[in-house]
């Protein structure tokens, strides 16, 4: 079976937004880009015993749902996977995804709360710089690809500011002909932009991150008088590794302060948050205020509590609960993030949070302090067994988990809940990705 072409019909949508299909011997086979009720044309590219996966050729029978993506790149991209369909689809496709992956909680999956803006909410983009027939150009890497890319514009979930910024760096390179870092021979000069908005307060930092190449200041005042109009803070990252990841050897700020400030309401309240070049902050700001307001609701604390706030970032969480207890405790394994958090609490008056520089499996083996509540919110590989061991010995009385990656939240919960301690009470998806298959889950257990 495997190389050939075979018809097959799209039953439905699965994390992460791969189309579940029936051939006609009723074998499995998962592709992308079809949607429920759509027959196609898919080359076999992996056949097991149980399951295929393919690679969609062309589609012979259209859903009624499909309607033509805004944005040409679409399909080619991989930033996004959704706009195919309407936004109300869009939800409709996650929430039963969501719901039968955590079927087995017993909690019947809340609606989704749904984005106040589906197009240009993305506050952070890396653009990669690549040679596009003897041209340096940006975009993005094409889907599943890292050594081809699609041009930007355009691109209708980032910022508009991001765009006409990417113009500008665009046209400074070409005039005076600077080329693209190539991945391959590692030589070039230019390799990312990355630009980042306080959308809730309208300030840009811009990030232009370039071979291992000195060149004079003089060099940047050029550069810098085109993009100072767009920008509170222009930065200079040297990065001579072969990785293609955005990584500094060296960072310099060559223009204004040395970073933006969102401004959230959480509980209506205000609250600041400074992020600088390389902070962790997410990446919509109206969606991350829905997100941590649902957060407040489920942990409903009184100001007697102490909140355990694990894989608390640079703060965010920990500060915005720590009016409602009486005290927060942070725990984060990289040290900046952790100096940002002691820097956001303060700027915010809350001296009833204390944030710690640690791993949070060697901080749950080396402490025990009580606390009534813990508010979870880890990396897409989710949580390891000490941790949920230590969450399992707690004696507190609510945990919140915050999670971006509805599989391993699904693994996590079922080594939770099979214990028998706690029990999940509420299960509320937050969409703060709209046109792709990504959503945010915050889940309540309680004992």
């Amino acid at each position: 079976m495997k190389n050939k072409i075979i018809d097959v019909k799209a039953e439905k949508i699965v994390f992460p937004g791969r189309s579940l299909c029936r051939c006609s011997d009723g074998t499995v086979l998962f592709t992308e880009g079809l949607l429920p009720g759509e027959i196609a044309n898919v080359l076999v590219t992996k056949d097991k015993k149980t399951f295929r996966e393919g690679l969609l050729k062309s589609i012979t029978s259209e859903s009624v749902e499909r309607i033509k993506p805004l944005c040409s790149s679409f399909g080619f991209c991989g930033g996004c996977s959704f706009q195919n369909v309407s936004y109300e689809n869009q939800i409709k496709y996650k929430q039963k995804y969501i719901s039968e992956l955590l079927s087995f909680t017993g909690t019947a999956v809340s609606k989704i709360l749904s984005a106040s803006s589906i197009w240009y909410y993305r506050n952070k983009v890396e653009f990669s710089f690549f040679n596009n027939k003897g041209v340096t150009d940006l975009g993005f890497h094409c889907k599943g690809s890292f050594d081809r890319y699609v041009s930007v514009p355009p691109c209708f979930i980032s910022d508009k500011d991001f765009l006409q910024v990417a113009e500008t760096v665009k046209r400074f390179a070409n005039e005076n002909n600077l080329t693209a870092y190539n991945n391959k021979t590692h030589e070039g000069f230019f390799r990312h932009l990355v630009l980042r908005k306080a959308k809730n307060n309208n300030q840009l930092l811009i990030n232009i991150v370039t071979n291992n190449v000195e060149y004079e200041p003089a060099f940047w005042e050029i550069l810098v008088k085109e993009l100072g109009g767009f920008s509170c803070s222009i930065y200079w990252t040297y990065n001579g590794r072969k990785s293609d990841a955005v990584l500094a050897d060296k960072v310099t700020l060559i223009y204004g302060e040395p970073f933006i400030t969102e401004k959230l309401n959480i509980g209506g309240k205000d609250y600041f948050f400074n992020i600088s070049p390389f902070s962790f902050f997410q990446t919509n700001s109206k969606g991350t205020e829905i997100l941590y307001n649902e957060v407040l609701r489920l942990l409903n604390q009184s100001e007697n509590d102490i909140l355990l706030d694990l894989y608390c970032g640079t703060g965010t969480i920990g500060v915005s609960m720590a009016g409602n207890v009486k005290k927060v405790i942070g725990i984060e394994q990289v040290a900046q993030a952790v100096d940002d958090a002691k820097e956001n609490a303060l700027a915010n008056n809350v001296f009833n949070a204390g944030f710690y520089a640690s791993t949070v499996e060697d901080w749950v083996k080396e402490n025990k302090i009580p606390s009534d509540a813990v508010v979870v919110d880890p990396p897409r590989s989710g949580l390891t067994k000490d941790v949920i061991r230590f969450l399992l010995e707690s004696k507190s009385r609510k945990i919140v988990y915050v999670s971006c990656n509805p599989s391993t939240l699904a693994r996590d919960l079922q080594l939770i809940v099979e214990n028998g301690k706690y029990k999940v009470k509420e299960i509320t998806p937050v969409d703060m990705f709209p046109q792709t298959y990504h959503i945010e889950i915050v889940v309540l257990l309680e004992l």
